[in-house]
């Protein structure tokens, strides 16, 4: 991963914070994933305040064509929300 995020495609998608260790940190859904990560995100920062060793957390990604539906996004963000709780999502959507 390069510091202005360029490897990741500019497209919607989905996205995982993970630690080798502690597992699954935080999920997010956006309209450019790349663009997200450009001005910071919260988790990195988290991270960094619980002293991870930045070589253990990385970020994984997937792209989304379906945008035109912004609710498939929303539902899929939070059906892996309530089944893994990660501890950096302060809100986890609950089911309808």
């Amino acid at each position: 991963m390069s510091r202005d995020f360029s490897d990741i495609p500019d497209f919607p998608g989905i996205y995982a914070v993970r630690h080798r260790y502690q597992g699954l940190l935080y999920i997010g859904k956006t309209k450019s994933l790349r663009g997200r990560f450009k001005g910071g995100h919260k988790a990195f920062l988290w991270a960094w305040l619980d002293q991870y060793n930045s070589g253990d957390v990385r970020l994984a990604v997937q792209t989304i064509p379906y945008w035109k539906n912004p609710a498939l996004l929303l539902e899929l963000e939070a059906i892996i929300l309530r089944a893994t709780e990660p501890p950096y999502n302060v809100q986890i959507p609950m089911e309808s």
